[in-house]
């Protein structure tokens, strides 16, 4: 018996080539990084008896999770950890470097050193006079000029949760004149930080009011406000959701009618008031010009009055793993007979395991915070004064205080 040549037609070859190519496109991030995890590189050697050495040195810690791959015959590398993402595997690795584990790492993928999202924290600051996107490395504590756009200066800067990619709003100026708030050629983009790209999502114009917010960890909202341009007691807000990857999810249009609504201001802060693990809750009371804090131990049923302020509570945040908990309290003016003071506030760091206040800041404004690993960052503005505060609160000490000649801030910067 013989047998014909089996003949598979061309067009269902073209189909299959373009559901291949399709199914490759969509391959998303969370599969890539499966497929392609991110490494802690700990070291290079020659031969694999070097590599073997430095291993067997490793603490307990990194030994269970530390392997030797073989590039060439002459080429040996040692690794830790498989991660998800690149901020997760260099937070790991700074929490080493921070502990004297590993005197320098650098985090790779598919043998390729790549950038570590941890070590390199985003912040706004002036470049060449315009306000830009700048970069902080943790390690060498240097700063480098990240995103500028001349003729543009930045609005916010408002990064994802992990790192991987950063908002960018801005205009091509923005102020007060006349009492009257103005933003002129609002813009929107991304950067996708290790692919070094930007997109330009979306084109705003000219109008009275613009601000930012995550409303959830993928859902990012752009809120931009105008007059309109008949009737000047209607102000036009336009909503614009995305998701972490720049993508438009929704669309929203409102009126606010002057005269009788009044204009729609930014809505305030919102504190987070349970911890990431569900164990602790925050709870305040305001009785006769005060501010009492109590912390909740639902695990242990039991409350107690952590701390206290005259200035009601401003914002509030827990740290990743949900045992700290920073409180913000409102700028406000402290009294004087003698003379006026700047407006200041208080920030207050708790441990809510132990139950207590382990550090209370004072004699700034701290507007922002980013919580990031073991380590706060914040703001610390006066009118002359426009830092960034990195603190380690599971040491309970500053690490650096990262300051700019012109100032700088974590998403925005004052005009």
């Amino acid at each position: 018996m013989i047998l014909k040549p089996f003949k598979i037609p061309l067009l269902y070859l073209f189909a299959v080539m373009i559901l291949a190519v399709a199914c490759k496109n969509n391959d998303s991030g969370d599969d890539k990084s499966k497929r392609f995890p991110y490494s802690i590189f700990i070291g290079n050697f020659k031969n694999l008896e070097d590599a073997v050495s430095l291993k067997s040195k490793l603490s307990r810690e990194l030994l269970s999770q530390s392997r030797i791959e073989k590039l060439d015959e002459e080429n040996f590398q040692l690794l830790y950890g498989n991660y998800s993402s690149s901020y997760e595997a260099g937070k790991t690795a700074f929490e080493f470097y921070r502990d004297s584990l590993i005197p320098d790492y650098k985090i790779v993928r598919s043998r390729n050193v790549i950038l570590d999202e941890y070590a390199n924290v985003l912040f706004v600051a002036r470049f060449e006079g315009r306000l830009s996107v700048f970069s902080f490395n943790l390690i060498s504590k240097k700063i480098y000029p990240e995103w500028s756009r001349w003729g543009r200066k930045v609005v916010s800067l408002n990064l994802s949760k992990d790192n991987r990619t950063a908002f960018i709003t801005t205009a091509l100026g923005y102020g007060r004149h006349q009492g009257i708030s103005y933003v002129h050629e609002a813009r929107v983009f991304l950067l996708k930080r290790e692919e070094e790209q930007t997109d330009e999502l979306a084109e705003l114009g000219n109008g009275v009011q613009l601000y930012t917010y995550w409303e959830k960890e993928d859902l990012f909202n752009v809120n931009f406000s105008s007059i309109d341009s008949i009737y000047s007691n209607i102000v036009l807000q336009n909503i614009l959701s995305f998701d972490k990857n720049g993508k438009i999810t929704a669309e929203k249009k409102r009126n606010f009618d002057l005269l009788k609504q009044g204009f729609p201001f930014p809505p305030d802060r919102t504190p987070v008031y349970f911890s990431s693990n569900k164990r602790f809750q925050l709870r305040t009371v305001y009785s006769q010009g005060e501010s009492f804090f109590y912390v909740k131990d639902l695990k242990e049923h039991s409350e107690e009055l952590i701390a206290s302020s005259k200035n009601k509570i401003f914002d509030c945040r827990w740290s990743d793993d949900g045992n700290y908990l920073f409180i913000v309290n409102d700028n406000s003016a402290p009294k004087s007979n003698k003379r006026k003071s700047e407006p200041t506030g208080e920030l207050i760091v708790i441990d809510a395991v132990q139950k207590k206040a382990i550090k209370i800041f004072q004699g700034f404004r701290f507007e922002n915070l980013l919580v990031h690993g073991k380590l706060l960052f914040f703001d610390k503005r006066l009118t002359q004064v426009a830092q960034i505060a990195v603190y380690d609160f599971a040491k309970n000490e500053i690490y650096y205080t990262i300051s700019v000649e012109g100032g700088c801030g974590l998403n925005n910067l004052p005009m």
